[in-house]
């Protein structure tokens, strides 16, 4: 991938978490093989990783010993190396390498940090999550009246700030006329 590919946002690839799996086999193995020393135990983690795929593309995987034992399991970035728990693939209108790779590998970054020097993200899109968040905080079961004011209070201070912003104005006017 040449340099001059821009960075994408992380939202727009598929991510696959590692750790889940990781996490199962270890069990698994734990479970069945009781009293395995730690040296045989990593060779059988190793044996049932190795079989592990995507769409055909296999993985490698490291390990690193804990100071107080056991060991912490990664998978390995195909390109550079890089362990990881997460690898992602982009979608199929980038011009980025169809595989599983690291985020430095297909650059990529989170939407808040593409967008953060944006002044429709500050005016806009980070208000309405942090809407979004006091409103599931305000939903959810055993919410006081004694807990639930200064939320109220804060989410009543957002929607104001935002009514009157020209930019949520203008935002709001392009998305209800977007499919004229």
């Amino acid at each position: 991938m040449d340099d001059s590919v821009k960075y994408l946002a992380i939202e727009t690839a598929a991510c696959y978490n590692f750790a889940p799996l990781i996490k199962k086999i270890k069990d698994e193995l734990k479970s069945k093989n009781r009293g395995l020393n730690h040296e045989d135990f990593t060779a059988l983690m190793y044996k049932n990783l190795k079989e592990f795929s995507i769409n055909g593309q296999k993985f490698e995987f490291a390990h690193q010993n804990n100071h107080l034992g056991g060991a912490r399991w990664f998978v390995k970035c195909p390109k550079c190396g890089k362990h990881s728990f997460k690898l992602y693939l982009p979608t199929s209108a980038t011009r980025r390498e169809q595989l599983y790779l690291c985020k430095i590998c297909h650059k990529l970054k989170n939407a808040s940090s593409l967008m953060g020097a944006s002044k429709k993200y500050r005016k806009v899109v980070k208000p309405l999550k942090t809407l979004e968040r006091i409103k599931k905080s305000l939903l959810k079961k055993g919410m006081t009246p004694d807990k639930a004011a200064p939320l109220l209070d804060a989410y009543d201070k957002i929607e104001k700030e935002l009514s009157s912003s020209p930019e949520y104005r203008l935002w709001k006017f392009q998305q209800k006329h977007k499919s004229v």
